[in-house]
Protein backbone atom coordinates (compact mmCIF):
# COMPACT_ATOMS: atom_id res chain seq x y z
CA UNK A 1 0.00 0.00 0.00
CA UNK A 2 1.12 3.50 -0.68
CA UNK A 3 1.72 5.53 2.21
CA UNK A 4 2.21 9.75 3.12
CA UNK A 5 4.06 11.07 5.72
CA UNK A 6 2.73 14.24 7.41
CA UNK A 7 5.33 15.88 9.20
CA UNK A 8 3.49 17.91 11.89
CA UNK A 9 4.18 20.74 15.00
CA UNK A 10 3.21 23.86 16.05
CA UNK A 11 5.04 26.90 15.11
CA UNK A 12 8.85 26.86 16.50
CA UNK A 13 9.01 23.20 15.94
CA UNK A 14 11.08 22.87 12.83
CA UNK A 15 9.07 21.32 10.53
CA UNK A 16 10.50 22.97 7.23
CA UNK A 17 13.97 23.21 8.79
CA UNK A 18 13.81 19.94 8.48
CA UNK A 19 11.23 18.70 5.98
CA UNK A 20 13.30 18.85 2.92
CA UNK A 21 16.47 16.62 4.24
CA UNK A 22 13.93 14.27 5.28
CA UNK A 23 12.23 13.95 2.34
CA UNK A 24 15.51 13.68 0.31
CA UNK A 25 16.57 11.10 2.42
CA UNK A 26 13.41 8.95 1.92
CA UNK A 27 13.53 9.72 -1.98
CA UNK A 28 10.00 11.36 -1.92
CA UNK A 29 8.58 14.96 -2.79
CA UNK A 30 8.04 17.33 -0.11
CA UNK A 31 4.80 19.44 -0.41
CA UNK A 32 4.13 22.41 2.06
CA UNK A 33 0.67 21.32 2.87
CA UNK A 34 0.22 23.98 5.11
CA UNK A 35 -2.67 25.87 2.82
CA UNK A 36 -4.53 22.93 2.60
CA UNK A 37 -4.66 22.42 5.88
CA UNK A 38 -6.21 25.82 7.24
CA UNK A 39 -8.85 25.12 3.66
CA UNK A 40 -9.93 22.19 5.70
CA UNK A 41 -10.55 23.54 9.11
CA UNK A 42 -12.19 26.29 7.03
CA UNK A 43 -14.72 24.13 5.16
CA UNK A 44 -15.16 21.58 8.58
CA UNK A 45 -16.14 24.41 11.14
CA UNK A 46 -18.45 26.09 8.32
CA UNK A 47 -20.07 22.49 7.79
CA UNK A 48 -20.04 22.28 11.52
CA UNK A 49 -22.38 25.78 11.64
CA UNK A 50 -24.45 25.22 9.27
CA UNK A 51 -25.93 21.68 10.28
CA UNK A 52 -27.88 19.99 8.24
CA UNK A 53 -26.38 16.51 7.89
CA UNK A 54 -23.14 17.69 6.93
CA UNK A 55 -20.45 15.88 8.75
CA UNK A 56 -17.34 17.81 9.78
CA UNK A 57 -14.86 15.76 9.99
CA UNK A 58 -16.39 14.43 6.29
CA UNK A 59 -15.65 17.73 5.14
CA UNK A 60 -12.26 18.63 6.61
CA UNK A 61 -11.10 15.28 5.46
CA UNK A 62 -12.57 15.99 1.50
CA UNK A 63 -11.28 19.46 1.47
CA UNK A 64 -7.67 18.72 2.81
CA UNK A 65 -7.79 15.94 -0.06
CA UNK A 66 -8.96 18.25 -2.61
CA UNK A 67 -6.46 21.00 -1.57
CA UNK A 68 -3.47 18.55 -1.34
CA UNK A 69 -4.11 17.30 -4.65
CA UNK A 70 -4.26 20.54 -6.09
CA UNK A 71 -0.86 21.34 -4.54
CA UNK A 72 0.80 17.81 -6.03
CA UNK A 73 -0.24 15.35 -4.09
CA UNK A 74 -2.13 13.39 -6.91
CA UNK A 75 0.44 12.91 -8.78
CA UNK A 76 3.32 11.94 -6.46
CA UNK A 77 1.10 9.07 -5.97
CA UNK A 78 0.35 8.25 -8.78
CA UNK A 79 3.89 8.96 -10.78
CA UNK A 80 6.92 8.09 -7.96
CA UNK A 81 9.45 10.98 -8.94
CA UNK A 82 12.47 9.32 -7.22
CA UNK A 83 13.46 5.49 -8.02
CA UNK A 84 14.06 3.46 -5.08
CA UNK A 85 17.45 3.17 -3.67
CA UNK A 86 19.50 -0.35 -4.71
CA UNK A 87 18.55 -1.34 -1.02
CA UNK A 88 15.51 -0.57 -0.65
CA UNK A 89 12.06 -1.34 -2.55
CA UNK A 90 9.36 0.76 -3.94
CA UNK A 91 7.14 0.45 -1.08
CA UNK A 92 9.94 1.20 1.39
CA UNK A 93 9.26 5.20 -0.20
CA UNK A 94 6.84 7.48 0.87
CA UNK A 95 4.84 8.73 -1.73
CA UNK A 96 5.37 12.68 -0.26
CA UNK A 97 6.56 14.34 2.78
CA UNK A 98 4.12 17.00 3.42
CA UNK A 99 4.31 19.65 6.38
CA UNK A 100 0.86 20.60 8.24
CA UNK A 101 0.19 22.65 11.27
CA UNK A 102 -0.21 20.90 14.43
CA UNK A 103 -2.86 18.53 13.83
CA UNK A 104 -5.17 17.64 16.85
CA UNK A 105 -6.95 14.02 16.43
CA UNK A 106 -9.69 15.09 14.84
CA UNK A 107 -8.04 16.33 12.01
CA UNK A 108 -5.77 13.29 12.26
CA UNK A 109 -8.51 10.89 11.91
CA UNK A 110 -9.96 12.98 9.08
CA UNK A 111 -6.84 12.89 6.99
CA UNK A 112 -6.32 9.19 7.72
CA UNK A 113 -9.76 8.30 7.01
CA UNK A 114 -9.97 9.79 3.67
CA UNK A 115 -6.81 8.59 2.45
CA UNK A 116 -7.91 5.34 3.96
CA UNK A 117 -10.68 5.31 1.82
CA UNK A 118 -8.15 5.87 -1.75
CA UNK A 119 -6.29 3.11 -0.45
CA UNK A 120 -2.88 5.04 1.00
CA UNK A 121 -1.78 4.53 4.73
CA UNK A 122 -0.80 8.12 6.25
CA UNK A 123 1.96 7.84 8.86
CA UNK A 124 2.18 10.88 11.39
CA UNK A 125 4.94 12.53 13.06
CA UNK A 126 4.39 15.30 15.44
CA UNK A 127 7.83 17.17 16.63
CA UNK A 128 6.98 17.65 19.79
CA UNK A 129 7.88 20.40 22.07
CA UNK A 130 7.63 21.82 25.59
CA UNK A 131 5.34 24.32 26.83
CA UNK A 132 8.19 26.21 28.21
CA UNK A 133 9.99 26.35 24.80
CA UNK A 134 7.15 27.48 22.89
CA UNK A 135 6.13 29.49 25.48
CA UNK A 136 10.13 31.34 25.44
CA UNK A 137 10.58 31.04 21.57
CA UNK A 138 6.53 32.62 21.20
CA UNK A 139 7.17 35.59 23.58
CA UNK A 140 10.68 36.76 22.31
CA UNK A 141 9.34 36.41 18.28
CA UNK A 142 5.68 38.35 19.24
CA UNK A 143 4.52 41.03 21.01
CA UNK A 144 3.16 40.35 24.54
CA UNK A 145 -0.60 40.67 23.73
CA UNK A 146 0.03 38.12 20.88
CA UNK A 147 1.74 35.48 22.93
CA UNK A 148 -0.79 34.82 25.59
CA UNK A 149 -3.38 34.59 22.75
CA UNK A 150 -1.14 32.17 20.87
CA UNK A 151 -0.27 30.66 24.16
CA UNK A 152 -3.20 29.92 24.76
CA UNK A 153 -4.55 28.78 21.38
CA UNK A 154 -1.91 26.46 21.41
CA UNK A 155 -2.14 24.17 24.57
CA UNK A 156 -4.16 21.70 22.86
CA UNK A 157 -1.93 21.23 20.26
CA UNK A 158 1.19 20.20 23.08
CA UNK A 159 -0.80 17.13 24.32
CA UNK A 160 0.82 14.23 22.90
CA UNK A 161 -1.89 11.73 21.08
CA UNK A 162 -1.96 8.51 23.20
CA UNK A 163 -1.96 4.69 21.31
CA UNK A 164 -2.96 6.13 18.01
CA UNK A 165 -1.97 3.65 15.00
CA UNK A 166 0.67 5.47 12.80
CA UNK A 167 1.36 8.63 14.94
CA UNK A 168 4.91 8.57 16.41
CA UNK A 169 5.94 11.78 18.44
CA UNK A 170 9.71 13.10 18.42
CA UNK A 171 11.36 15.50 19.86
CA UNK A 172 12.10 18.47 18.43
CA UNK A 173 14.56 19.90 20.38
CA UNK A 174 17.65 17.19 19.41
CA UNK A 175 20.17 18.91 16.95
CA UNK A 176 19.00 19.09 13.62
CA UNK A 177 21.69 15.93 12.29
CA UNK A 178 19.93 14.01 15.12
CA UNK A 179 16.48 14.62 14.78
CA UNK A 180 16.50 14.19 10.88
CA UNK A 181 18.01 10.76 11.65
CA UNK A 182 15.63 10.12 14.56
CA UNK A 183 12.32 10.98 11.91
CA UNK A 184 13.67 8.59 9.19
CA UNK A 185 14.26 5.61 11.67
CA UNK A 186 10.99 6.28 12.86
CA UNK A 187 9.10 6.11 9.45
CA UNK A 188 11.12 3.34 8.73
CA UNK A 189 10.40 0.99 11.04
CA UNK A 190 6.79 2.22 11.28
CA UNK A 191 6.70 0.93 7.99
CA UNK A 192 7.89 -2.20 8.74
CA UNK A 193 4.29 -2.61 11.22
Amino acid sequence: MPYIVLLSGTHVTGKEMTARTVATNLQCPYINGEMAHTAANFSSRSADRRGGGLDPAASFGNTWYRKMSRLGLLEALENPTLPPTPTSTPAANPAALITVFALRKFSRNAIKNVMREKGVRVIIVILQITTDTLSGRTLGAEEEGDAVRIMASKAEDLRPPEGEEDVLVVDSMQQVDALIEDIEGMVRRQVEV
